[in-house]
């Protein structure tokens, strides 16, 4: 057949031609491909931080990651002097999107706490206070040590945070000034109802852990028995040796190596 004058270069023109829908398709998958690969990233990064941790965490304080997120950690502090002594108050923390280079992350406690940096509908601890590098971290390694250091603080010398300097006693820079006040004016009262918090975070560890946390408690049960033996043997095993060590030391066994 005889094709028309400007008919073949059409004809080529419509063969290149892409289709735009094909074309917006291919798009998206490479987006998606992009961002499963950022978000692996993410994953990796918070597992390494969270590798690092070890042994490094505020004695009484326990964190792990979520099962279903990286983004979320769930927690526990078991706290053994002052006014909330005997406490055992789970919490989870909710990190942004962007960590640990900007935005601000949130940690909220399971149970009502009567705490000057605690909301008392919400149970959000206010974290302004901690000073976490949320803005432009140049710490690209996270700062979750830092702000379970800031937890712990929180239950045993709070007062640095929101009292200051000032002398005034009527105006405090906290979530909640009630407690504060109470904290200043009448220590009794404030000891009673920080007793009441203690008592609810000892009743909702019997009720059981939310079903998406990664941090549960149980009662305790036979086969605690051989882990705390083993725990126990070791710490003994370890006492010895450096007894061992310093009656060798001091008998003299030493000289010989000066």
């Amino acid at each position: 057949a005889k094709i028309p004058n400007g008919g073949l270069a059409r004809t080529m023109q419509e063969a290149t031609k892409t289709n735009p829908s094909e074309n917006a398709e291919e798009k998206e998958q490479k987006l998606a491909v992009g961002e499963a690969y950022k978000l692996k990233l993410k994953e990796y990064a918070l597992l390494m931080e969270y590798k690092a941790m070890k042994g490094r965490v505020e004695t009484g304080v326990y964190v792990i990651p979520g099962f279903e997120s990286l983004l979320r950690w769930y927690g526990a502090i078991f706290v053994h002097e002052g006014d909330y002594n005997g406490a055992s108050f789970k919490f989870t923390i909710f990190l942004p999107d962007t960590y640990p280079n900007s935005g601000t992350p949130r940690l909220r406690f399971e149970t009502k706490i009567y705490h000057p940096l605690i909301h008392s509908s919400s149970r959000e601890l206010d974290l302004t206070p901690a000073k976490l590098p949320t803005e432009n971290s140049e710490a690209t390694r996270g700062y979750m040590l830092q702000l379970l250091r800031y937890v712990k603080e929180v239950f045993y010398f709070h007062e640095k945070y929101w009292r200051g300097d000032a002398k005034e006693t009527t105006k405090f820079q906290c979530i909640c000034p009630a407690a504060a006040k109470q904290y200043i004016r009448d220590r009794t009262k404030y000891r009673l109802r920080c007793k009441e918090s203690v008592r609810e975070s000892l009743e909702r560890m019997k009720i059981g852990a939310d079903p998406e946390s990664s941090l549960r408690f149980g009662p305790y049960m036979d086969s605690h028995e051989v882990v705390r033996d083993k725990i126990l043997k070791g710490t003994k095993t370890m006492v010895q040796r450096n007894i061992d060590y310093l009656k060798w030391f001091n008998s003299g066994a030493a000289k010989g190596a000066s």
